[in-house]
């Protein structure tokens, strides 16, 4: 009877053990790889110590140092496991984020597969990027969200919508001096580090109410892009709106620019780029042609 025990219970352990390398690789979109192996994990090793417990052998140790094994290894590159994983099947944003992404106009232009394909990849830039806060023990979750939704506006026609190496995003709770500005000011791109620095209420502010306020998320994440790919930076800059034009489609003129964000010269590609994503309806109706043009050069 116990060695029939022990054959079954062997059995048993090979199958899950099988079972659990394929399933890793089927899990559903939304489950966390490094939390299936665990609790996988967890159960083998278990099994494995039911078996060396009821046979008093030390044949079966390997049953319960290989389960061990692949949670330490599992817990260690969790990371880069999950995004492994998560960029192949992307799940999507949890419902309570979604409707953050209302706020962008080029989500609500999207039909619904796009807009699936849109929370997921904003799903992933959230995984991607990294928060810090100065003075912020922590980064709400909507601010992450539509920090992440600004990148993916910015790139979703692009075959680079991670952005290359822009990874870290840096909030601050006033306006901030840097060594490469040193007045204040309220945003900033910072492409030796790959980081972004905004002033976290102004952000916030800028997302909120992108016609009363310039959007600092696609502005600087659309200065990313184009620092990316030197030929779109050159056919934006042929095509760019001077300060008069800009006063006429947005009602922001040169002085307040400058005054809200902080510094003495802003980049005029960047901010065309920012108002062909919020003040697209204005845009086809005084300068229709520029539109096009914008739409031609993203969607190549």
């Amino acid at each position: 009877m116990a060695r029939i025990f022990r054959q079954n219970a062997f059995s048993v352990y090979l199958g899950c053990l099988f079972n659990l390398l394929i399933g890793f690789f089927s899990l559903p979109p939304h489950m966390d790889p490094v939390r299936a192996i665990t609790i996988s994990g967890l159960c083998l090793a278990a099994l494995g110590s039911i078996l060396r417990y009821t046979t008093r052998s030390g044949q079966y140790d390997w049953m319960i140092l290989l389960p061990v094994i692949m949670i330490g290894g599992a817990l260690a590159l969790a990371p880069q496991l999950r995004w492994w994983y998560w960029k192949k099947h992307a799940p999507d944003l949890p419902i309570e984020l979604a409707p953050l992404l209302e706020r962008f106009d080029l989500y609500r232009r999207l039909g619904l597969e796009d807009k699936r394909e849109f929370r997921r990849r904003t799903f992933l830039l959230q995984e991607r990027f990294h928060f810090h806060g100065q003075a912020i023990e922590e980064i709400p979750p909507d601010i992450i969200t539509m920090v992440a939704a600004s990148a993916t506006t910015v790139g979703f026609h692009r075959e680079d919508f991670l952005l290359g190496d822009y990874e870290t995003v840096v909030f601050y709770r006033h306006y901030f001096p840097t060594p490469k500005h040193e007045v204040l000011h309220c945003s900033e791109l910072h492409p030796e580090d790959g980081a972004i620095i905004w002033t976290l209420n102004v952000f916030l502010r800028s997302c909120i109410e992108p016609k009363k306020y310039l959007h600092l998320g696609l502005y600087e994440y659309g200065r990313a892009m184009l620092s990316l790919e030197p030929e779109l930076k050159e056919k934006f800059d042929a095509l760019a709106l001077d300060y008069p034009g800009v006063t006429k489609l947005s009602g922001f003129s040169e002085d307040i620019l400058k005054k809200y964000i902080g510094l003495p010269e802003l980049d005029l590609s960047a901010i065309t780029l920012v108002f062909f994503f919020t003040h697209r309806v204005e845009m086809e109706k005084l300068r229709p042609e520029l539109a096009v043009e914008i739409s031609g050069l993203l969607e190549k």
